[in-house]
């Protein structure tokens, strides 16, 4: 396996681990919400450096673009500290009839960059998405492309 392909795979799985225990606990800390933002930045920062170096086909270029664009706002705007944000759980007041949506990390909604195709792929694809799924989905079409 290449160096890119096993760094996509591992920074994956341990964004999942990472995800996992904070989505377990019912107090999230400021060191719990570093620790996620390491994770999920690591995994984001690996799937790019392994898709710069395929040719994806061009049905699934807009999910690529949608992750591109998260990963220019991440490097090159000072206002996006944040990129993920949890949903779901039980919140109060409590109104009856009961749902309680599944606890979850998803995309924020980051609306910095200045390229308008790859922001309008990122609210289409990935913003309020889990993020999980998503990383799992682009990682599954980017193993088909070898290098």
């Amino acid at each position: 396996m290449n160096n890119f392909l096993y760094a996509m795979k591992e920074s994956f799985g341990r964004m999942q681990k990472e995800i996992h225990i904070v989505l377990k606990k019912s107090t999230v800390t400021d060191k719990d919400k570093n620790e996620l933002f390491l994770c999920v930045g690591n995994c984001l920062h690996s799937i790019l450096d392994y898709a710069e170096r395929v040719e994806v086909e061009e049905g699934e270029k807009g999910l690529l673009s949608a992750f591109r664009y998260v990963n220019n706002s991440l490097k090159h705007s000072k206002e996006v500290v944040e990129i993920t944000e949890q949903q779901g759980g039980v919140s109060f007041p409590i109104s009856f009839l009961l749902t309680i949506p599944r606890r979850e990390v998803v995309w924020s909604v980051v609306d910095n960059g200045d390229k308008e195709n790859q922001k309008k792929n990122y609210k289409k694809y990935l913003a309020g998405k889990n993020v999980i799924e998503t990383c799992e989905n682009i990682i599954k079409i980017l193993e088909k492309y070898n290098f």
